[in-house]
């Protein structure tokens, strides 16, 4: 059986999720800067990426198809295979299995990191468009409870209220 034209799809593949766990690391870092713009940018190199390998996909279902495998797992798939053509298959499971767990592992991580930034601002937003609050636990409280004890906030005179101007990290 030649297995060739899978295999060459099942690489593909792999490169596509290669690029993903890129893409992924590259938007840990800018999920940390907080530029939205870049992020952006990387949502959408992302999609192309999901589109390019619904495409692969769908040619390896065709491969697998024509090779009367249209039921099989890669793992029946490499049980059926013999020589090189086996080795190949085998490191491609494993690949696909180290990027599948690389992504997802940096998903979770990106997904708590969003989620901080999220519970910041909203507990901000909440504390300065609650004035009452303000009064009832003084400004010092506030500002330490919100941005820790070493940071210093300047009040400002417009309707944006307190800010940080140094903390040390």
């Amino acid at each position: 059986m030649n297995f060739e034209p899978l295999i060459q799809t099942l690489e593909t593949e792999v490169d596509i999720y290669k690029s993903f766990k890129e893409i992924e690391e590259n938007k840990t870092a800018v999920i940390i800067e907080g530029d939205i713009e870049k992020l952006d940018g990387m949502l959408n190199a992302g999609h192309a990426l999901h589109m390019k390998l619904q495409g692969v996909e769908r040619k390896r279902m065709e491969s697998m198809k024509t090779l009367g495998l249209g039921d099989k797992t890669l793992i029946g798939v490499i049980e059926l295979a013999d020589g090189e053509a086996k080795e190949k298959l085998s490191k491609i499971l494993d690949d696909l299995n180290y990027y599948i767990d690389a992504l997802k592992h940096i998903n979770d991580y990106n997904t708590k990191l969003v989620r901080s930034r999220l519970e910041i601002i909203s507990s901000v937003t909440k504390l300065f468009n609650d004035p009452q609050k303000n009064e009832k636990a003084g400004k010092s409280k506030v500002s330490e409870k919100i941005y820790g004890k070493n940071a210093k906030v300047l009040d400002q005179p417009n309707e944006f209220g307190a800010s940080v101007i140094n903390k040390k990290i």
